[in-house]
């Protein structure tokens, strides 16, 4: 066991700079307590931690005896895929948690860079978030936002989730559904006032439209509603690029692309990325047709089921693999789960500029015996001399 473990003592300190994060961790932090654990959720990113367990883009290890990285998004920096770690380094971390296969595969790929890998490895723990889908809780949950909101659950259900809001689409998603005998139940990110003034603006103002058309099969759920509980009532989920996609495969739902729907975090929109093989992508001219064909053929929800089983171990009980993970670097028990292989590693930037000058050096030195030496014969004898001379100065 390394010595720097020695003196940690068990106390867990989550850092959740939003809603989302600390949902994250919740399971984790139940976990914890029923270990002994002292635990503290707090959203200041610079707090003084035994043992720091951090999820945002931006962190500060250095204030933590011991610390922990895992990710706030199933899709995270999916824009920089396949190796989003040359934006968020986890070489500062001691040890990783990734939540599928799919991140253990990009991970693994990627470990031959210094800057991928935390000082003690990197282990698949399942997708953390997903553990309160198999409590008894939840279900209970489920049937309240029915009988809360009204939703008659003996009809098919489309979830509009997008990452973003923009250019009116919630309402044309309404319109699109009006004649179909189906649910629609909309369900926005859970957005800060405070961060995002304009983004809560307009999800304000689309909720008063899609409301003025009066349509008795659309449901807007309350924002701080936990996305797995929105997913369950679903049988197909509608969005851009947001996390939810793989979320809703995470739950062996269906999920649509709007593949034109445009992206405001930038200025002027771009379209967005949808890079997941799992996910059915369709214009939005289009997007009613792929609707009713995907609630209507069996073979979709089987296809999502096959990708679910391969893609995402320890569903239910993630929490418990990542304390097992802790326990064993803490305080020395036992531990059966493996880390993810890594890679040998490639040199450091200095260490291959260097490598490439010895290339040079010796490139140059190759060409001159070739071009100069070879065909001059004083040059030759010179050569031989001297190279013997080198190697009974080596011995």
């Amino acid at each position: 066991m390394p010595n720097k473990m020695k003196d940690i003592k068990k106390d867990i300190t989550f850092i959740c700079t939003d809603k989302v994060e600390r949902q994250c961790c919740e399971p984790i932090a139940i976990e914890a307590l029923k270990r002994g654990y002292k635990v503290t959720i707090t959203d200041n990113p610079m707090h003084k931690c035994e043992i720091g367990f951090y999820l945002s883009h931006v962190n500060w290890p250095k204030n933590s005896k011991f610390s922990v990285i895992t990710l706030h998004d199933l899709t995270q920096q999916h824009g920089e895929w396949p190796i989003m770690w040359k934006n968020e380094f986890w070489n500062i971390f001691d040890v990783g948690f990734l939540p599928s296969k799919i991140w253990a595969d990009m991970w693994h790929d990627a470990s031959c860079y210094d800057f991928v890998r935390p000082r003690y490895g990197c282990y698949l723990s399942g997708w953390i978030k997903a553990d309160k889908t198999v409590s008894q809780d939840f279900t209970k949950e489920k049937e309240k936002i029915i009988s809360d909101y009204g939703i008659d659950p003996t009809k098919k259900t489309v979830l509009y989730a997008p990452s973003w809001e923009w250019d009116g689409r919630q309402v044309e998603i309404a319109e699109s559904v009006r004649d179909l005998d189906v649910n629609l139940i909309i369900k926005q990110f859970p957005l800060s006032p405070d961060k995002f003034p304009e983004q809560v603006r307009i999800i304000k103002e689309v909720d008063e439209k899609t409301r003025a058309l009066g349509l008795k099969n659309v449901f807007i759920l309350d924002t701080q509603i936990n996305i797995f509980n929105a997913i369950a009532l679903c049988d197909v989920l509608v969005s851009e690029e947001s996390s939810t996609l793989s979320e809703a495969m995470l739950m062996e739902r269906n999920s649509i692309a709007v593949t034109d729907w445009l992206v405001p975090d930038v200025n002027p929109p771009r379209k967005p990325e949808c890079n997941y093989d799992f996910v059915i992508k369709t214009a939005k001219k289009d997007l009613r047709e792929t609707i009713i064909k995907v609630l209507e053929n069996k073979e979709y929800k089987e296809n999502i089921q096959k990708y679910r089983r391969l893609n995402f171990p320890n569903v239910g009980h993630g929490a418990q693999v990542v304390m097992d993970v802790l326990d064993s670097l803490i305080d020395g028990s036992s531990n059966s789960i493996p880390r993810i292989e890594e890679l040998q590693l490639q040199p450091t930037p200095k260490e291959y500029l260097r490598s490439i000058n010895s290339r040079k050096k010796l490139l140059k030195h190759i060409e001159f015996k070739k071009t100069v030496v070879d065909k001059n014969k004083f040059l030759l004898c010179i050569w031989n001399i001297l190279k013997a001379l080198k190697n009974i100065l080596r011995h």
